[in-house]
């Protein structure tokens, strides 16, 4: 059985997803002695980490250990950065490395060229709720890719949710249109609703608008019906919410809003990967 506990961990970039994945492996009884961060800026988060769980932060990657050889790197900076991020020292350090990349737009070819890493590295994207364990994550292989190093990406993304592989590399760009952005999307509507109900004169709006998405995703996950059919059941003939879905199941509504402004994160997406 698969094991992250005898493994070196390389955190390049700690923002606020390489942060969710450090605390992930502390969480799950990773020794902070096997987590080594490489971060110049340090964030007062980071900093609380450092002070109460004694990992290891290092600005530039010649002050790691020199013989310090990481399993597994995961790649957390901005795309912008990864270039400058990645010097001689560190490609030589992590050439022989797991290289997970949850870099946006930043292709299979662009890794291997500048990592100079030929066949151990995975494409992954993930959303926000990864900070608590309860992201949506994607996994596109690299042909060369061995299964025990497999295993290990899949094992270390499951640290911080839900995982679905895909075998085709341009999916990712739907993924980040639907899944990296969709909590934006679910916000909006909850800001939406709020604004609404308080226009309205009801207080307690934003609790109440939270509740009911809470309740409603709960009722979804513990019934045996889909969404659709639960939607319907709200759905009386000539009633409240018949009327109310007329407007947002017309030609111009939410689906195709939706659809819409998917394309366009998706083309967005494309553009990044282009440069």
């Amino acid at each position: 059985m698969i094991s992250l506990k005898n493994n070196k961990f390389l955190i390049l970039g700690a923002g606020n997803m390489g942060i969710s994945f450090i605390k992930a492996l502390l969480e799950n009884k990773i020794s902070a002695s096997k987590i080594f961060i490489l971060e110049k800026k340090i964030s007062s988060e980071l900093k609380k980490i450092k002070r109460t769980k004694k990992i290891k932060i290092f600005s530039d990657p010649r002050k790691l250990p020199k013989k310090f050889r990481p399993n597994i790197v995961l790649l957390a900076v901005k795309p912008n950065q990864l270039v400058s991020a990645v010097s001689e020292e560190l490609s030589n350090t992590i050439s022989e490395s797991l290289i997970i990349s949850i870099i946006a737009g930043k292709k299979m070819k662009d890794l291997k060229k500048i990592t100079k890493n030929k066949s151990n590295i995975v494409r992954a994207m993930t959303n926000t709720p990864v900070s608590i364990g309860m992201g949506t994550s994607i996994l596109y292989f690299d042909k060369g890719i061995n299964k025990k190093n497999k295993n290990l990406a899949r094992k270390f993304l499951a640290l911080v949710g839900q995982i679905n592989e895909v075998k085709n590399e341009s999916v990712i760009d739907s993924f980040t249109a639907i899944y990296g952005s969709g909590p934006a999307y679910i916000y909006l509507m909850i800001e939406s609703l709020i604004k609404i109900s308080s226009k309205a004169g009801l207080n307690n709006s934003e609790n109440m608008v939270i509740q009911t998405f809470l309740g409603s995703l709960l009722l979804l996950i513990s019934s045996s019906n889909n969404a659709k059919t639960l939607r319907e059941n709200v759905t009386s003939k000539g009633g409240t919410t018949q009327a109310a879905l007329s407007i947002l199941n017309s030609r111009n509504g939410l689906p195709k809003l939706l659809s819409r402004a998917i394309n366009k994160a998706k083309q967005r997406s494309l553009e990044l990967s282009r440069n």
